[in-house]
């Protein structure tokens, strides 16, 4: 259970990397490999990085109240709630009324 945890955790941190290179930066060779690696997820709106964000802090959230609690609800609770913005996100993406 803690590998995965920790996987879920490296996996958070690499999404907020990605989505966030314009406040994280690594370098030219850091940008020009995210960008071939993962140019969707590089290249989403403004609205979907706000609800991919929110999302990895109450994961996060979630991870240090197991920690401290070491009750396995916290982390379930924290990765179920942690799916909802960007879903929210997507689908409002997906039904937006076509311009006039």
């Amino acid at each position: 259970m803690d590998y995965l945890i920790l996987l879920l955790v490296a996996g958070c941190v690499l999404i907020l990397l990605i989505v966030h290179q314009e406040i994280i930066q690594f370098g030219e060779g850091y940008n020009k490999a995210i960008s071939q690696l993962f140019p969707k997820l590089r290249s989403v709106n403004r609205s979907m990085k706000n609800a991919i964000t929110l999302g990895c802090v109450v994961f996060f959230g979630g991870v240090i109240s197991h920690s401290y609690t070491q009750d396995d609800s916290w982390l379930w609770n924290g990765l179920v709630f942690a799916v909802v913005p960007p879903l929210v996100q997507l689908v409002r993406g997906r039904h937006k009324p076509p311009p006039d």
